[in-house]
């Protein structure tokens, strides 16, 4: 039996009287309050937001609430905030935004496309200069010499702990390959010794002869 009063019930809606709004309505306010939430995140130094984090400001800034997944129209809320950006020669904030393991992952590449830059080796690395960007037009405790971009902790000590691992594991592989020596020391050259010299002897008695060779034993 279907609940007539909860099938009525719109999927997006104003928090203030639980009327529905439009998708496209409700993407334009999400859009708005998904700026100043990031300009906000960006008045603090190295600081940034994760993605649900965002999804539920953006959604409590507005008024305006989806049954939606996040993930289904954030990324689209980016994207616009991004578009506003760069239309306006501001900073891009939306690489404030990342996710749980705070990468930004595929979705900061349409920064990129906006300005017609080429996808970079270290995507992460980029993320963070375009981080530094915002930083130095909004925050307002910047260090004396303005910082530098920096990674967020947890993809830094990744990277950290992957390079110990690599060097770990370099340094086990060349200890288990056996030591090579040179070619001298693996040829061993026998130098025979001279045969000692046979004095002459007495044909009858076998005695060694003096230097006369005059057997006086016979």
């Amino acid at each position: 039996m279907i609940d007539v009063q909860q099938s009525s019930i719109p999927t997006t809606w104003r928090a203030a009287d639980g009327s529905a709004v439009t998708f496209t309505e409700a993407r334009s306010a999400w859009t708005r309050a998904a700026h100043e939430v990031l300009a906000d995140t960006a008045t603090r130094f190295n600081n940034f937001i994760v993605n649900t984090e965002l999804a539920e400001l953006v959604q409590e800034e507005s008024g305006i609430r989806t049954q939606v997944k996040w993930q289904h129209w954030l990324p689209v809320v980016l994207d616009k905030v991004a578009e506003h950006c760069h239309k306006n020669n501001e900073p891009p904030l939306s690489a404030l935004c990342v996710r749980k393991n705070q990468t930004v992952g595929t979705g900061y590449r349409y920064i990129l496309e906006l300005a017609g830059l080429p996808i970079p080796d270290d995507l992460e690395m980029h993320a963070a200069a375009a981080r530094w960007q915002c930083y130095q037009h909004y925050a307002t405790d910047l260090p004396a010499d303005g910082g530098l971009p920096t990674l967020p902790p947890k993809v830094a000590a990744l990277r950290h702990q992957t390079s110990q691992d690599l060097a770990t594991a370099e340094a086990a592989e060349a200890a288990a390959k056996p030591k090579r020596t040179s070619t001298s020391a693996r040829r061993t050259v026998t130098v025979p010794k001279p045969e000692p010299v046979r004095k002459p002897v007495c044909l009858n008695c076998h005695v060694e002869l003096p230097a006369n060779k005059i057997c006086y034993y016979c």
